[in-house]
């Protein structure tokens, strides 16, 4: 296990704190270093952004360290998410919600909410339409990937995506310990219901380390 002190922050634990302010800019999340492989594993964002997967600024460049150093060890970063449309974020929460809502008939509004954000993020507080958190793995130099023991998005067994989740292998351990720590050495936040999931300057990372966030959400598309 990574730290079992870790704890799966909670929508009531993110909603606590305020958007930030930052104006700063959305960048391609490789244009400090191309080595980065940016590639949607969904195409929802493609009528948007087009094909390159964009972040903040800031974002890009703690990115590039992250590649550097992973590099050094015979990996590199791979990136399948970043900025998310609001009104796409929204979509899949409300799909989300109403799925579970008939799995679970009884559950209140507050609990169904809380519930959902476990594997959606509620929109107003989401990282993603931020442009401050990213989906990665690893892959080898080569660009094969690597065994982190369930695919990205893979929600069909909801332990296993869990960052410490039971019965990983000592190598999926060791992979995903890896990537955590390359990127929590950056100071990205890690979401430890999903093992993929890092962010800076969002809500969420300003819960993970008790500090005021940097980024609110933004609509930006490229026309």
């Amino acid at each position: 296990m990574i730290n079992n002190s870790n704890k799966i922050l909670s929508y009531e634990d993110v909603a606590r704190y305020k958007a930030g302010s930052s104006d700063e800019p959305l960048v391609s999340v490789a244009s400090y270093e191309p080595t980065i492989k940016a590639k949607y594993i969904k195409r929802d964002m493609l009528p948007i952004t087009g094909e390159i997967i964009y972040v903040r600024d800031s974002v890009a460049r703690k990115l590039a360290s992250v590649e550097a150093y992973l590099r050094k060890q015979g990996y590199c970063l791979r990136v399948v998410y970043g900025y998310r449309h609001p009104d796409i974020q929204m979509a899949y929460f409300t799909k989300r919600k109403d799925e579970i809502a008939k799995e679970k008939p009884g559950i209140s509004d507050k609990d169904l909410k809380s519930y959902v954000h476990n594997f959606v993020a509620v929109p107003d507080i989401a990282g993603h339409p931020t442009g401050a958190a990213i989906d990665a793995t690893l892959t080898t130099l080569d660009g094969d990937e690597v065994d982190m023991g369930s695919a990205i998005a893979d929600y069909s067994d909801e332990d296993i995506i869990k960052t410490q989740a039971d019965g990983l292998t000592s190598e999926q351990i060791k992979n995903r310990k890896l990537l955590h720590d390359a990127m929590v050495s950056e100071g990205f936040a890690p979401f430890y219901g999903e093992w993929w999931h890092f962010s800076y300057g969002d809500r969420e990372w300003a819960a993970f380390y008790e500090k005021e966030a940097l980024y609110d959400i933004i609509d930006f598309t490229i026309k």
